[in-house]
């Protein structure tokens, strides 16, 4: 078995005459102009033979990516889980694809068996055994999951497959939070390495319980090059590595882990080429992608008339969400400022009434703005209107919260107005559950006396995970 890591989540594994290769994602950036590949992906050998099989983990664009399917020969087939709706994308691109079902062993002949385990938000895992050696790919199904859900399926993991040879398992963030958030007094630098610092350690955790030969940490080969975000670079990927968390904390376990770079190869327990993580520089990066920068950072034009239609969807999609919005009791006036522009939304809530109007004075609406949402046009209008809209911000970082100050921030409007633009069918559930809203509070008093907190709810706690040691924090105009 031959494994070279492409680039991002994309490996490409050889075994038995036939190649299987996961998630590609090269031909530009994805989530619109905010995440790019650094350093680029080694493609060689993808294209010097046609691939027989491409897994796709899921459907965010960093895993499935239309514009780098489009580059692959055709008669590769396509593998996804039936759990996931990813077969009709697909199949309009011209792909056969085959729907695995969860954790079923699949054969693709020649001895060589694949399963594919949902786990959670919509992932999956990927297992392939030829008999002999096992490779696992985890990409983002684990290191994410809530506490119960990991422990399911690493007992499930180890009962079934023993100990793997290989383990390619994610440590990215993968999300907006809390790196997009803005409160006077924040620390973005010390809070980027804090949420990081916790991913590294789920990915320690995950190869110390698995007990692969070997463990590779990967799927986080992304940098920001919107000016908001492109000092988080350095932070997030240089100020502590997975691998170095895992070696500090488990130095008896023989498992060997290398911190990989595209363009790696292991086969059969030999390592062909050592290709290493080097630390990121901006100013290197900045070099490198003059051009990629420059389109992160150019807005096109937002007419009043798509201002208009952007009121016109907010309205529809909050009239939708009343019964849930109105449950906030406090009032508030927000601000959805277009990139670019001298144009934006406001959203107040007066009692039972929500009003959304375009705004005719940005700056004076911004001071008097409980929360500013800094985004571009586009991408409010593609939450707004399609299925999974909103991973555009919330999974790849498209937006930037502003608030006034430490107190304004305590009232979590954030979490109102991702309801507001994301698109929905019907209203959400009630935030108060099956209980009044009197025992639901009651209830949660208690649970935080008991210490019964949700760990999956406290992973989006602003004020638990921003730090706030002495630094400013406010992102560029």
């Amino acid at each position: 078995m031959r494994v070279e890591f492409i680039g991002h989540a994309s490996i490409l594994v050889e075994v038995r005459g036939m190649k299987i290769l996961s998630d590609p994602w090269w031909r530009g950036p994805c989530f619109g102009a905010q995440w790019w590949n650094y350093p680029n992906p080694v493609t060689d050998q993808v294209y010097k033979h046609p691939v027989d099989f491409i897994y796709i983990s899921h459907g965010h664009h960093d895993h499935c990516h239309p514009g780098t399917l489009a580059t692959l020969d055709r008669s590769s087939k396509v593998i996804v889980s039936s759990t996931l709706d990813l077969k009709p994308v697909i199949e309009d691109l011209g792909f056969e694809v085959i729907e695995v079902h969860p954790e079923q062993p699949f054969d693709l002949g020649n001895g060589v068996k694949i399963w594919l385990w949902p786990t959670y938000g919509g992932d999956t895992l990927l297992v392939i055994s030829d008999g002999e050696q096992t490779c696992i790919n985890l990409n983002d199904a684990i290191h994410t999951a809530p506490a119960r859900i990991q422990e399911r399926v690493i007992e499930n993991l180890k009962q079934q497959f023993g100990r793997p040879d290989y383990i390619f398992c994610g440590y990215g963030t993968a999300s907006h939070f809390p790196n997009c958030y803005f409160v006077p007094g924040k620390n973005p630098s010390l809070t980027a390495r804090r949420r990081q610092q916790y991913f590294n350690r789920c990915w320690s955790d995950i190869i110390h319980r698995l007990q692969p030969r070997w463990g590779f940490p990967f799927a986080a080969s992304v940098v920001f090059l919107e000016d908001d975000l492109l000092s988080l670079n350095e932070d997030i990927h240089n100020y502590e590595r997975p691998t170095d968390v895992f070696k500090n904390e488990y130095p008896l376990d023989d498992t060997k882990v290398l911190d990989i770079a595209p363009g790696f190869v292991i086969e059969d327990q030999q390592v062909i080429f050592e290709c290493l993580f080097a630390p990121y520089d901006n100013n290197v990066i900045l070099d490198e992608c003059r051009e990629q920068y420059q389109r992160a950072n150019t807005y096109g034009t937002t007419t009043d008339i798509y201002v208009e239609e952007l009121v016109q969807l907010l309205r529809n999609n909050i009239e939708i969400c009343l019964p849930y919005l109105i449950e906030y009791v406090k009032d508030y006036f927000l601000v959805i400022e277009f990139r670019g522009t001298d144009k934006g939304i406001s959203v107040r809530k007066q009692g039972q009434n929500i009003y959304i109007e375009p705004i005719t004075s940005l700056e004076t609406a911004i001071s008097r703005a409980d929360l500013v949402f800094r985004t571009r046009a586009a991408y409010l209008r593609r939450s707004l209107t399609h299925q999974y809209g909103d991973e555009i911000i919330f999974v790849g970082s498209g937006g930037v919260f502003i608030y006034p100050t430490r107190e304004h921030a305590r009232l979590a409007l954030h979490s109102e107005l991702r309801v507001m633009i994301t698109q929905h069918s019907h209203a959400p559930a009630s935030r108060f559950g099956s209980s009044t809203p009197g025992v639901f509070r009651l209830k949660q008093v208690v649970k935080q006396l008991l210490g019964k907190r949700d760990r999956n709810a406290d992973l989006y706690d602003l004020e638990a995970w921003t730090d706030f040691s002495s630094s400013a924090s406010s992102p560029s105009s």
